[in-house]
């Protein structure tokens, strides 16, 4: 059937059977909707997970599942699986024809879930709320769908279709904080915001999902000022970030915001003096920006600071924050603040731990996604190069010849392979400068100013920089090392192409990083196209580039060698003056003997 569309009618229910092959029973396998009610049914093939369906049970259980968005359809598990015959041709005989369960048994032999061919009758609701009828068109690859059992009470998914252009008056900002948006460029709100702020303001809990670069902080920074406007108290609001720099930023987001309205805001970070930061929790700021670990001393050891009065939880980029196994420190937040209190929950990705700490945290969520699976921006252009990884820094400099003029943002893997390709550009005249985690807290606040002021135009950085952090003007991301985790190439890529704009993005794949390439192409669900290059040019750079390396690698091996001077000397700073006049004293004493002799 093809590219043939079926006509559905909203508010509509039909029943279809699906049928999961047996080798893919119970391990999240693909139900396959019958071949021929899909042809007189639907052109579309499902693919439903397993994870939860009862196999060997004999009870009836229902499950909800969630298909794909441009499907915008729920399916409920009507009848109970059941165990068929392991031979695929009596599989199909018996599964799709015969409905008698005696017909057919499985093999004595076979045991466990995997000897089951598994059938289930599955009932397809079309919602009736939307404005036009659904229509279904075969797509290009599988769709995934989810399994979601403490799902919240209500979903709210932005409509593909533009909307109408809505207002932040529309959504129900006071005029102070719409004057303010206006003041900052926020001309009209985001889909995230459009979706989240007006049930923000009517006091429910969220969980915001949306890409990289969609305006999740002005989504739950409006309606906290919004609140705070209307019942003003100290300690109001507590926003747990996963990195420093993303704490500043947000800090500097709600001040901008709350400005005319005198918000006082404290960030709470490693890196800083702990003294300064008690003497501004303190002063009782509004909002206390905060990463897990730090907050967690300060609740220990700062005496009369606490939380218990607080009506605000925001926890941003919530992903990264479980998996910097930040997760006792969250559950220790969690225990010392009052439980009714509203809480927003943002991320770009949705991960099992993101989950778990839903139904721990948050009451009756309602849910807002702008993108329910991993994707990234239609503006952002993506590319790769396929290169031997001798040829890495003599490719890369290549690309900052051709691409001059832009500002680039070089993510690498390690600490050690950020400072040492930074010495690198450095030493060919490039105005490159190194952000990783071994830099002192206001090295790194430093190099980001720098970059941000466009006093320098590259910005080498490990995953501490993918988060969260709105640079405006970056327009080309280069992926020097691909990332491990799949699901980081998207907060990566995400620092680009932000708010509407364009951009690049570059990503370079050795003979060692196939596999992890293409789990990245499986996840955007894309196939990238290749970055041309003049390969004759590129070797041209050889021997330029063999010799910065060479002082690159010097120049790291000397700042070494002073660290690890400095941590020597550490230890005997308070005895420095003593061991001074020591020596003099020997020193003076020998004199005077030999001047006696």
């Amino acid at each position: 059937m093809g590219d043939q569309e079926k006509h559905l009618a909203p508010g509509s229910c039909h029943r279809i059977s699906a049928v999961c092959r047996p080798q893919c029973a119970g391990r999240g396998g693909h139900w396959r909707v019958n071949q021929r009610q899909r042809k007189t049914f639907l052109s579309v093939s499902l693919s439903l997970s397993l994870s939860t369906l009862p196999v060997k049970k004999k009870k009836k259980k229902i499950a909800r599942l969630n298909i794909h968005p441009s499907l915008g359809v729920l399916i409920e598990l009507e009848k109970r699986v059941r165990p068929s015959c392991t031979s695929k041709a009596n599989c199909r005989t018996s599964v799709m024809q015969d409905k008698s369960r005696g017909s057919c048994k499985p093999r004595a032999a076979r045991r466990g879930r995997s000897g089951y061919a598994l059938w289930a009758e599955l009932k397809l609701h079309f919602p009736a709320s939307r404005a036009s009828p659904t229509y279904f068109r075969e797509p290009a690859n599988k769709m995934a769908a989810s399994v979601e059992h403490d799902s919240p009470s209500e979903v709210s998914e932005a409509a593909v279709e533009e909307e109408e252009t809505k207002t932040f008056k529309d959504l129900g900002v006071t005029d102070v904080l719409c004057e303010a948006c206006d003041q900052l460029g926020w001309t009209k709100p985001t889909k995230i915001q459009i979706e989240a702020i007006p049930l923000a303001l009517q006091g429910r809990d969220i969980i915001g999902l949306a890409e990289t670069g969609s305006g999740k902080t002005g989504a739950f920074a409006l309606p906290i000022l919004n609140a705070l406007l209307e019942t003003p108290q100290r300690l109001f609001a507590l926003v747990l970030t996963p990195t420093r720099e993303l704490a500043f930023q947000i800090s500097e987001q709600f001040e901008a915001l709350g400005s005319s309205i005198g918000v006082h805001c404290a960030v709470i970070v490693g890196g800083i003096d702990s003294m300064s930061q008690s003497l501004a929790l303190a002063k009782k700021p509004h909002i206390v920006i905060a990463t897990p670990g730090r907050l967690i001393d300060h609740l220990e050891n700062t005496k009369g600071f606490n939380l218990r009065a607080l009506k605000y939880l925001v926890m941003d980029e919530a992903d990264r924050i479980l998996n910097m196994d930040f997760e006792t420190e969250v559950d220790k937040i969690l225990k010392v603040i009052p439980r009714d209190r509203k809480t927003f929950l943002f991320s770009a990705t949705m991960t099992k731990k993101v989950q778990k700490l839903q139904r721990a945290a948050l009451k009756n969520p309602v849910k807002c996604a702008v993108s329910s699976k991993y994707q990234t921006v239609e503006k952002l252009q993506q590319y790769y190069i396929f290169i031997p990884s001798k040829f890495k820094d003599t490719y890369l400099v290549y690309i900052l010849n051709e691409l001059a003029g832009n500002s680039f943002m070089i993510f690498c893997s390690t600490c050690n392979n950020t400072q040492r390709t930074a010495l690198l550009l450095r030493n060919l005249g490039f105005t490159a400068i190194p952000l990783h985690g071994q830099m002192s807290q206001s090295k790194r606040l430093g190099s980001l100013n720098k970059f941000k002021a466009k006093a320098r135009s590259i910005l080498l950085a490990t995953d501490v920089a993918s988060r969260g952090l709105d640079i405006p003007h970056v327009d080309v991301v280069v992926n020097f090392d691909i990332p491990t985790h799949s699901k980081d190439y998207i907060h990566r890529v995400g620092r680009t192409a932000r708010a509407g704009r364009s951009g690049k993005a570059i990503t370079f794949v050795t003979q060692y990083d196939v596999e992890l390439f293409q789990r990245i192409e499986h996840l955007i669900g894309k196939k990238l196209p290749v970055f041309p290059t003049q390969d004759d040019e590129v070797m041209m750079l050889t021997e330029r580039v063999a010799e910065a390396q060479r002082f690159a690698r010097m120049e790291l091996r000397e700042h070494g060698e002073k660290k690890k001077r400095a941590r020597e000397d550490v230890g005997d700073n308070d005895d420095t003056e003593g061991a001074m006049g020591v020596r003099n004293k020997v020193a003076g004493g020998k004199m005077k003997k030999r001047k006696g002799r």
